[in-house]
């Protein structure tokens, strides 16, 4: 009998309707709840500005994903990071490898006794003259 892989970490949310998960619906329902009481307090035209802005975030919240991600998780991590407290350690990581250190030997310098000149032979000589055309 064959053994198949089993899928693990599924992450598929319920879908309502075609592309809209329970999550998606539930933030588009509060958004519009919000947006109808502030019909009934706000005047006409700082209704229109604050729905406008509130129908925005909860468009990027609902659907927009970072790293496949929802913002939604990003903010709060980035919250719970920011507000959590913070440990800061340094541990000398050891080598795999044990280095030991090469003994390097000391070098000698050696003295500089008389220098010879270099002798030129007459065939160097005749060789530069004809490059040169001096005879």
């Amino acid at each position: 009998m064959e053994q198949y892989p089993i899928p693990q970490f599924i992450e598929a949310e319920g879908k309502i309707a075609f592309f809209i998960s329970f999550r998606q619906f539930f933030y588009l329902v509060g958004a519009g709840v919000v947006c109808f009481f502030l019909y009934w307090i706000l005047p006409t035209i700082l209704f229109y500005m604050f729905s406008i802005v509130i129908f925005v975030g909860t468009a990027i919240l609902a659907f927009a994903t970072v790293n496949g991600m929802p913002i939604i998780n990003i903010i709060l991590s980035s919250i719970g990071f920011s507000m959590g407290g913070k440990n800061y350690t340094w541990k000398k990581k050891e080598s795999p490898y044990p280095f030991k250190p090469i003994k390097r030997t000391q070098i000698k310098k050696i003295d500089q006794g008389p220098v010879l000149q270099a002798q030129t032979s007459q065939l160097k000589k005749t060789k530069t003259a004809i490059e040169l055309r001096t005879k």
